[in-house]
Parts: structure tokens; sequence; C-alpha cells
């Protein structure tokens, strides 16, 4: 069987890239000896087979470990500084290799609309940085044509793609996606980022974790919407209103008041059911349906408004948190491929690509792997799901 040259300095930086652990990986069968190939000092020469293991194992592309030159480290801004419950974290290599992916998508798209004329995005940047959240809420609500009570009277995914379409129809890119790249083994961790918005002053991109429930998800993208009319970038990962930020917080705070723009008509649905005996998780559960946002969201804001105590506060977010690790694997799609490529997707993002490869200034290859996508079936499928074949 033939051989494959592969350098050691190579496989140690793909190990850094992906976090594995040499040990366990040798316990893959075939790998036994990787811990030793990782401290040679000259060449090796492994076979194909046991380089498409390795690559497996540490989720690497194979072209990777075949490299003589270990690739320059570029570490994105967007994680330069990146923090969970304010302690600085390393990003994982799904994060990072989302971002990376969202990047290029977006590098992609800015340079095709202004090359169609499109000039910045009204929305960038439009709020002061001294505006209070009840004013960022009302300039989010203007800009997105959201009128009072936009979110009663539908259920919850209904109403993250009513808010997802606005945001389109607003100029923003939003994409959702449940994995990194194209493997179903390489799930996103919501406890690591629930979203991000990667600024633009022509196409500012939205990226939504979709391992999030749909009520979770419509607060991170009216989050980073808010983060867009400040003009800031943001991985996003927590939205119990405990950041020491206090831009996070006042972003938190508009965005509850986005949806709850009444404030007379939530007090007086809480204390009614407090006045009927119904136990606060139970209160912010009926909250959760008739608002759309997480039921630890909105006993917040009732703590703010003298309505919940810090028991009561701390009882939600133990049940959240109990929900969070509990979720369960992407739903929505129904098993059809077809529609969850549809929803990981913007439409204007598809349309865009549909509209250059029939001109013939974007190759049907470099579509299809801007869209994430391996076959021009795939293709003709995702057009149909999003209403885009002709």
């Amino acid at each position: 069987m033939a051989s494959i040259t592969v350098y050691p300095a190579t496989l140690r930086w793909a190990v850094s890239q992906s976090g594995a652990d040499p040990e366990a990986v040798a316990h893959k069968e075939g790998l036994s000896e990787f811990p030793q190939w990782l401290s040679a000092a000259d060449p090796l020469s492994l076979s194909f087979t046991k380089l498409s293991a390795i690559g497996s194992a540490l989720q690497v592309p194979f072209g990777a470990l075949v490299r003589s030159v270990v690739p320059e480290a570029h570490e994105d801004e967007l994680i330069r500084y990146r923090t969970i419950d304010n302690h600085g974290v390393e990003a994982s290599r799904n994060l990072k290799d989302t971002i990376a992916i969202m990047r290029n998508r977006q590098d992609w798209a800015r340079d095709e609309m202004i090359a169609q004329g499109f000039e910045k995005n009204l929305l960038v940047g439009s709020v002061p940085s001294h505006a209070t959240a009840n004013e960022l809420s009302e300039c989010i609500r203007e800009k997105l044509s959201l009128e009072a009570g936009w979110c009663r009277r539908k259920s919850n995914d209904e109403r993250f793609r009513f808010l997802r379409g606005k945001a389109s129809d607003a100029g923003l890119m939003v994409m959702v996606d449940s994995r990194a790249g194209t493997s179903n083994a390489r799930r996103l961790d919501v406890r690591e980022f629930r979203a991000f918005v990667l600024l633009d002053e022509v196409v500012p991109l939205i990226f939504i974790n979709r391992n999030d429930s749909y009520a979770a998800m419509m607060f991170s993208l009216l989050h980073e919407i808010g983060h867009v009319l400040l003009g800031s970038n943001e991985v996003y990962n927590d939205s119990s209103f405990t950041v020491d930020s206090s831009v996070e917080r006042k972003i938190n705070q508009a965005v509850v008041l986005t949806v709850v723009n009444d404030e007379v008509e939530f007090r007086a649905y809480w204390m009614a059911m407090v006045a009927e005996g119904i136990r606060v998780q139970d209160i912010a559960h009926g909250c959760a349906k008739r608002y759309g946002l997480s039921a630890l969201a909105l006993t917040i804001y009732a703590h703010q408004l003298g309505l919940a105590g810090d028991e009561d506060v701390r009882l939600v977010r133990i049940a959240s948190e109990r929900q969070v690790a509990n979720m369960g694997a992407e739903s929505g799609s129904g098993g059809n491929q077809n529609l969850a490529n549809a929803s990981h997707l913007d439409t204007r993002f598809v349309r865009m690509i549909r509209d250059s490869v029939d001109r013939g200034s974007l190759p049907y290859s470099d579509g299809l792997s801007l869209l994430g996508i391996k076959s021009m079936h795939a293709y003709d499928g995702l057009l149909k799901a999003k209403g885009l074949d002709r």
C-alpha cells in the first residue's frame, strides 16, 4: 500500500487546532503509535488509511495533514477577548471554524453587493452608545417595523421566523446552524455560545446556534440586532443579565422591552397569577408562552419591576440551566435535508449565489462550497425549499 509523507510538526499543529487528547486518539483502531508520531524528529511515512483515521479523530481535513509547513495562526478578532460568565476562555475549534465559515460567506457577499452598487447598511451604528435601554428598544422596533404586540398569538417557531424575516428585510444576513461545517459529529455547544455577530458596514451577519430553544434563539437574535445598531461585534452566550458589561445589560434589557412593550399589561398578568397562588416557575413558564422569550429573561424582568424576588430568579435559573443541559437534537427539519439546508441559510444569500451562478460569474463548485452543500441535487433541492427555483 502506498505511503504518504507526513511531518510531525503538522500533526502537532493539527492536535493543537482540534484540542484532542493524543492518548484518546491512540485508542482509535490503527493509531496506537500516534503519541510517538507526534514526538518524532523526522518525517513519517503513513498509509492513506491511517491519515484518514487521524483526520477523522481530529476533525481536520485530510489535505491539512499533508502540509509540509504549519499554517500561520491568525486568531479572529472576534474571539481574541472571548469570555464566558465574564472569564477569559479559549474558544473551541467548532466556534473558530464556524466564525471562519461565516466570515468567508460575508466576504463574498460584501464583494458581490458592492459590485452591484449597494452602499452602507443604515442600521449599522445607527444608535449612539449613550442611548438608554428604552431608546434602543424603540429603535429596534422602528427599524425592523415591529408593531405593538408583534409577538403575540404566534408559536415560538413562528415568532423566530417572523423576526428573522424582518431582520433580513432590513438588510441583515441571518444564518442558523447546529453544527460546525457539514459534520453531524461537530455539534455546537450552546453552553459555549448562543450567537455571534460579524459587523460589516455593507452586510452585517448574525449567526444563531440552532441547538437552543426557539425562545432563546429569538432573544439571541434581538440581542445581536442590538449590537448591530450600536455598532459592535460580539460572541453571545448569556441571557441571564448577570454580565458585568453595562452595554450587555442595556442590550439585554432592550430585548425584553422590544417584546414586552406594555409594562402595565405585564404587571397585571404577573400579579393576577400570583394572586391565584401559582408558583413562580409556572408563572414564568406562562409568561414565556405569552411573550415568546425565555422564562428566565422574563423572571429577571419581573424582578426589576419588583414583582419577583432573588429566590424566584434562582429557582427559574436552575430550571433553565437544566433545560439547556437536556437540550435534544436539532428539530424542525422533519428529516428533510433540503428543508434543513434552507433553514440554515439566509434567503437573500442563497438568492445572490443563485443569480451569480446563473450569470456565470460564480462557478458551481464555488457556489456549492459557499452554501455548504456537496451536490447539484442538493443545490436544486435547496432552491426549491427556499422558493427560489425557476
